[in-house]
């Protein structure tokens, strides 16, 4: 099943980006995509909340580099002296309506593997949960932050927002630029025109653009870090393979790589469940995960895994101008709009 999943998402994805004319079968259903979208934003009015909230997500499906912008972003607010909280839905989860707040020792399966690590990584209080107004104001009640960032919350208009960072990947861009089904837009392309900043991951403007920083690797039973320096010697005539379950999973082989090392690429449907009996099959001296994929392995005894530890370096621009905005505002209400 899951080889059958992958091979879908596989040949959706490749029309979506590089085109196919049978996409053309499924225009209705992006028509009727593009009424539930207006019906939802006309109809839906957000509730007010007492401290501001910043909003980062995507008008695109698949993964485009969220997680890391959110970890950075929380560091830059807590330097600027704000208690940051977190608001996810938990997707991959089975948290359901919610709200259940993620504890670092939480699992995966339940709360979603970006929350998970996002409460791990960056040591901050997250909430998960369907309604993501109902998990702010449960953050409020047990954390008392100043700040709250939400975890791709763009389409949920119940919880309001005073800023709206749209993440995308240059490379990609909006692809065929149609609503789903027929495209990988959850909004129409003219969204964009309402948001606060683009975000483009690899992108060359020193405004929009932001990129990966290699920190580490390091072994997932025994916590000790390996540096990034010198790895394809250190690894010579070791066979490693790469395994990840992420939306885009070609960024991570590229990186890896571009550090000279000849990984054997393994490909999971994005927020894949992984297993020890899934390492347990690949024949490999090193297996090479994500942060992402992880944090479902807690507890592993396979003694071959390494993660990779990345962080993302966001524009000064971007930082400035929040760093401005939230400090005049950091005690004021959340606007509506």
């Amino acid at each position: 099943m899951t080889a059958l999943r992958q091979r879908i998402e596989s040949v959706v994805t490749r029309a979506w980006y590089e085109g196919a004319l049978w996409l053309w079968l499924l225009w209705p259903l992006s028509l009727i995509t593009g009424w539930v979208v207006r019906w939802r934003r006309y109809r839906i009015t957000p509730a007010p909340l007492p401290v501001p909230v910043v909003v980062v997500g995507g008008i695109t499906v698949g993964g485009t580099g969220k997680t890391p912008v959110l970890l950075a972003l929380a560091k830059a607010f807590e330097q600027q002296g704000h208690r940051v909280g977190i608001v996810s839905r938990g997707y991959g989860g089975v948290v359901g309506k919610g709200p259940c707040e993620v504890q670092p020792t939480s699992s995966a399966a339940v709360v979603g593997d970006e929350p998970l690590l996002l409460a791990q990584r960056g040591n901050i209080p997250v909430v998960v949960g369907q309604d993501r107004y109902a998990a702010a104001q449960r953050l409020l009640e047990t954390h008392a932050p100043t700040l709250i960032l939400s975890d791709d919350g763009l389409q949920h208009l119940k919880l309001p927002r005073d800023f709206e960072i749209v993440v995308l990947d240059e490379s990609r861009g909006l692809g065929n630029g149609r609503l789903l089904p027929m495209g990988p837009l959850r909004e129409p392309s003219e969204r964009l025109d309402s948001v606060d900043w683009i975000l483009m991951r690899n992108g060359r403007s020193k405004d929009t653009g932001f990129h990966y920083r290699l920190e580490h690797f390091k072994h997932l039973c025994s916590a000790a870090p390996l540096a990034i320096e010198g790895i394809a010697e250190q690894w010579q005539g070791q066979r490693v393979a790469a395994v990840t379950g992420l939306g885009q999973p070609d960024q991570f082989f590229s990186v890896l790589n571009s550090l000279n090392l000849n990984v054997r690429p393994h490909t999971l449907p994005d927020h894949y469940a992984l297993t020890e009996q899934d390492l347990a099959a690949i024949q490999a001296d090193i297996i090479v995960v994500t942060e992402k994929d992880a944090v479902k392995l807690t507890g592993t005894t396979d003694d071959r895994i390494w993660v990779l530890v990345i962080s993302a370096e966001l524009p000064e621009a971007l930082l400035h101008r929040l760093g401005t905005q939230f400090k005049q505002a950091e005690m004021a209400p959340c606007s509506t709009s």
